[in-house]
């Protein structure tokens, strides 16, 4: 595990705190509205646990075990029941049709190959389960576009792999789900750019 990984989970708190509020809606809308058997693809420090409801059975993947023994201190804190595994999302370990609900928030900018995940997560989803995501994303705009691709390797240096310039919403719907309802935005960070964002759901 190399020291990036370890100082990014150290400081991903820290880091967030500044934006979390304005994200509360967001995780309602995704975490919040998960049912049944649960898989988070890239739970972090678990930033989406005070959002589910009490009753479901949340299994979350985090292939860095700094942030996982975070998430897992939360876990604990909170009294709430967590299976971590320490695998990354591009190749899940789970059968076929094993969750009514997978979750993914702010990850597959992160992720090595996002339309693997994105594939995985409807291969271990079960007929009429929900895919519910929000992820930050590429800007429509060409100009800014240009400019996020010229930035993102500083970014994703920074970031230990955050990238700018996915678009994410093609990778969603182009998988095969058969119905993908996402609603396109800019999110204010507190700072004098915007940053286009998606939220939605793919069903099964």
């Amino acid at each position: 595990m190399s020291l990036s990984q370890r100082l990014f989970a150290a400081g991903y708190d820290v880091l967030n705190w500044g934006v979390e509020g304005r994200l509360k809606d967001y995780r309602h809308q995704t975490a919040g509205m998960a049912r049944g058997d649960v898989l988070e693809i890239g739970g972090g420090t678990g930033a989406n646990l005070p959002f589910y409801r009490d009753d479901v059975h949340l299994t979350v993947v985090e292939p860095n075990p700094h942030m996982a023994k975070r998430l897992l201190r939360k876990a604990a804190r909170a009294d709430r029941q967590v299976n971590v595994v320490h695998e990354a999302g591009e190749d899940l370990s789970f059968p076929d049709a094993s969750f009514d609900s997978v979750v993914t928030t702010l990850v597959l900018c992160m992720v090595d190959d996002m339309e693997r995940v994105v594939g995985e997560a409807r291969r271990v989803l079960r007929p009429g389960g929900a895919f519910y995501f929000y992820e930050h994303v590429a800007s429509d705009s060409p100009r800014r576009r240009r400019w996020e691709d010229r930035f993102n390797p500083m970014w994703r240096c920074l970031t230990t792999g955050c990238n700018l310039n996915r678009n994410i919403a093609s990778a969603i719907t182009s998988a095969g789900f058969s119905r993908v309802d996402l609603t396109a935005f800019d999110l204010s960070v507190g700072l004098p750019l915007t940053l286009p964002n998606i939220v939605g759901v793919a069903r099964v």
